[in-house]
């Protein structure tokens, strides 16, 4: 821990004794004096010592869902009479400021610009809506304002590879793949009536016109499937670890190649997960995770929110590991994360943040996390250990 860290960390000590009237002559006339060396020093004690300074962070934690720290402060402020609730906001701030303290905010605001590791150079937005469809010809189209895809249908060549006189029972089906970039996300709805919201860096290849028996599907990445009843139709998704066969219903399969585990999270309605051994059957509420390396397949029950509320512009995590947290954000602002250690990445964390924020605000909820520090250089985020 070098020397600034220290001096700054025994500062903020200074301004929440001062605060919560515990501080002593020693550390009065310690704080007095480094208020004395400048003007930003003033301006910062007298920022740190304002209530719309701590009622603005007091914000931020409730609206960011970092804990319960908020909703035991409000309820014990509205407890006492209004000539009291001076004086209670002050004792409970040192509780709060103890929590901005481990989560660098103090650090980052005392720290003086030339002597700032990273610089900022832009502003890095949430991602928005991005997909590139490629047709069976072979043809890339840009997809991205449109959300309805009703594909024109082309007569389907029958495979002269077999049969008589050239002709075979088995025709040669044509497929439309629709891509989603890095920080890029789709809404579509199916020719059948059926919904889909693509996360990034998903693909989905649909056949040209649905075969008379099932529509099948194939994905990779991160979807979320709302499906038209067809009962004559079922519809099946392939993934490389198995098949998902429903017939209407609303369920999220995340199958990224990086990640370990395939999920598939039943919202509604009722699917089977097939593989060559055996199916497997979902109730609503309940989530799949197939371990890719081992093939072991574990059901249980969820919260089903924390798996699907992506699609419905929030980010919502419970006890995490931050590097799964990290995968999703990177995918979805486009950036790349590089971390001090695999102790970091081991690090669980529980929030509740709106998806289309700027990265800096979601870095922001992350850094309330006491044991990590976070850096943003251009498309670069460095996670390291809290000194």
């Amino acid at each position: 821990m070098t020397e600034r860290y220290l001096h700054i960390n025994r500062i903020a000590d200074l301004i929440a004794a001062e605060i919560t009237g515990r501080i002593d002559e020693e550390g009065r006339e310690e704080l007095e004096r480094w208020k004395g060396e400048s003007s930003e020093n003033m301006q910062l004690y007298e920022l740190y010592r304002s209530q719309d300074f701590w009622t603005s962070k007091l914000e931020f934690v409730r609206e960011h869902s970092v804990g319960e720290a908020f909703d035991e402060f409000t309820k014990r402020v509205n407890q006492v009479k209004s000539r009291r609730r001076r004086l209670i906001f002050y004792r409970y701030a040192a509780v709060v400021i103890g929590v901005f303290i481990l989560s660098g905010v103090l650090y980052l605001n005392l720290r003086k610009p030339e002597q700032a590791p990273v610089t900022v150079t832009q502003r890095i937005q949430p991602g928005s809506f991005k997909a590139i469809l490629t047709r069976s010809d072979g043809q890339k189209i840009d997809i991205s304002d449109t959300t309805y895809l009703a594909f024109v249908e082309e007569r389907m060549e029958p495979d002269s590879s077999s049969g008589k006189g050239g002709q075979s029972q088995n025709m040669a089906v044509r497929y439309h793949t629709i891509s989603i970039p890095r920080g890029g996300e789709y809404d579509l709805t199916l020719s059948d009536g059926s919904r889909l919201w693509m996360n990034s860096e998903s693909e989905i290849r649909i056949p040209v016109q649905f075969s008379k028996e099932q529509r099948d599907v194939y994905m990779k990445g991160e979807i979320y499937f709302d499906i038209a009843p067809d009962a004559q139709h079922p519809f099946v998704v392939h993934t490389h670890q198995g098949n998902i066969r429903v017939v209407g219903t609303s369920f999220n399969v995340r199958d990224y190649q990086d990640e370990v585990f395939l999920e598939t999270t039943l919202v509604n309605g009722k699917v089977a997960f097939q593989t060559e051994d055996k199916d497997t059957y979902l109730k609503p509420g309940e989530q799949l995770r197939l371990n890719k390396e081992n093939g072991e397949t574990i059901v249980e029950e969820v919260n089903v929110r924390l798996y699907c509320s992506w699609k419905d512009g929030r980010f919502v995590f419970e006890k995490q590991r931050l590097e799964e947290i990290m995968n999703t954000i990177a995918r979805w602002y486009d950036i790349n994360v590089f971390y001090e250690n695999q102790s970091v990445k081991d690090i669980l964390f529980t929030g509740n943040i709106k998806r289309y924020s700027d990265l800096d605000q979601v870095i922001e909820m992350l850094r309330l996390i006491n044991k990590i520090e976070i850096e943003i250089n251009e498309k670069s985020v460095f996670v390291r250990s809290n000194p």
